[in-house]
């Protein structure tokens, strides 16, 4: 499925839109702890293992964008957006990710 952050797709002419779709996944409060130990640990700079945890995290996001959209009926999603909260005082973070489904076809197509 394509998608993108902006509100068209270049070569490709949007003949429906259906809807405004969103994904959400967490980072358990668990991993944040151990994160915060690591940090605490080794001290400041970069950290790839939160790194992981936060691109597996939003890639569950967006699969389930993707799913919504497909339920639609759609082949792409535009106007993509991410949001991450902290939602509890325990640490537990959500990452939203949205837009639009939409239908398109490529203009070779037409």
């Amino acid at each position: 499925m394509l998608m993108t952050t902006t509100s068209g797709l270049e070569g490709f002419v949007i003949t429906k839109y259906l809807g405004l779709v969103a994904g959400q996944a967490a980072i358990a409060p668990v991993e944040l702890r151990d994160f915060a130990n690591f940090i605490r640990r080794e001290g400041g700079g970069r950290h790839p293992e939160f790194e992981r945890m936060i691109l597996e995290t939003r890639h569950s996001a967006m699969m389930s964008l993707e799913g919504q959209a497909q339920e639609l009926g759609a082949n792409a999603i535009i106007g993509v957006s991410f949001d991450y909260a902290n939602l509890a005082s325990d640490g537990l973070v959500l990452i939203t990710v949205s837009g639009t489904a939409v239908q398109a076809e490529d203009k070779k197509n037409l």
